[in-house]
């Protein structure tokens, strides 16, 4: 180690006076007795700057060996510091690069991730934007057959209007023509009353009524329901009168006749029509008209009846 010589006045010097050094004595001893003087000639100043030179360098000397043991240990104990701190600093810089590392990969990861996902983002933004765009398609096609619908419902209700007018006028119409429907009923009822006497008293004028007590007639309606049996009070070739003790509903106007004649074989049987009824103390009479008979069956009706005159 390189020691660079001290300056004679420094504030330290002071203090090392009282120390115990070799050097003071030979330093000191030539100035304390004479008194201070100036120099004269060269070779005065030439041995005043000797003296100082020697002093300065025995100074510097003993200063070396005394400070030099403090520095050095001062500087390892520096040097030890400053290992330890680069030590910790090097574990300190292999732990940040393992963290650098560690970061940089899940940095990679992340990166990753967020490209995938990126991209499914990127797939279901078009999935939805497709099916907005669809769904838009379809709306405005609803919107449409809405208003289609609406306008042929419009146009209904106007017909439905309409209809209903009609339907009122024609309602009028009907009433007015079931007011002139009952007055041809009642003209109608009182021409077949006349027409039904007219026919009687033809009857009675073109053939005449036999009485056969031991004849049976049954008188049916065309489903079956059994109107009258019994003993007939009159009959001729061209109609019959049957009478019975109760009221008979919704009677038709043609009804199936049979005879049975005793000793006759075989019944007669023909089709007949009602022309006329009468009520007389809770007794119904009816008239009916013979009007299909087969020619055999009219043959033993002639026979029966003409045995019985």
């Amino acid at each position: 180690m390189i020691l660079m010589p001290m300056p004679r006045f420094m504030p330290w010097r002071v203090g090392s006076l009282g120390r115990k050094s070799f050097a003071l004595p030979a330093v000191q001893a030539p100035l304390l007795p004479s008194a201070p003087r100036k120099p004269g000639g060269r070779k005065e100043k030439r041995a005043m700057t000797n003296v100082h030179a020697v002093c300065a360098v025995t100074e510097s000397r003993a200063l070396t060996v005394d400070v030099a043991p403090h520095i050095a240990t001062a500087w390892k104990a520096k040097a030890e510091r400053l290992r330890i701190q680069w030590e910790d600093s090097e574990r300190s810089l292999g732990d940040a690069r393992e963290s650098i590392s560690r970061l940089e990969r899940e940095l990679d990861e992340l990166r990753e991730a967020h490209g995938r996902l990126e991209a499914e983002a990127t797939t279901r933004i078009q999935e939805q934007i497709r099916q907005c765009d669809e769904a838009n398609w379809y709306l405005g096609e609803s919107r449409a057959t809405h208003e289609a619908f609406r306008h042929q419902t419009g146009e209904l209700i106007e017909q439905l209007a309409q209809a209903r007018n009609e339907v009122q006028a024609m309602r009028r119409v009907v009433e007015a023509r079931e007011e002139d429907v009952d007055v041809e009923r009642a003209r109608r009822k009182a021409v077949e009353a006349d027409l039904r006497a007219l026919q009687r008293h033809g009857e009675r004028r073109s053939s005449a009524r036999t009485h056969r007590p031991d004849m049976v007639g049954e008188i049916r309606a065309p489903d079956g329901l059994l109107l009258f049996r019994g003993c007939l009070p009159n009959i001729s070739l061209t109609g019959l009168a049957f009478v019975t003790d109760q009221p008979v509903d919704d009677v038709p106007d043609f009804v199936e006749v049979t005879l049975h004649v005793p000793g006759a074989g075989r019944p007669i049987e023909g089709i007949g029509r009602l022309v006329w009824r009468e009520a007389i103390e809770g007794i119904q009479q009816w008239g009916c008209e013979l009007l299909d008979l087969l020619p055999d069956s009219r043959k033993r009706l002639a026979e029966v009846l003409a045995t019985a005159a």
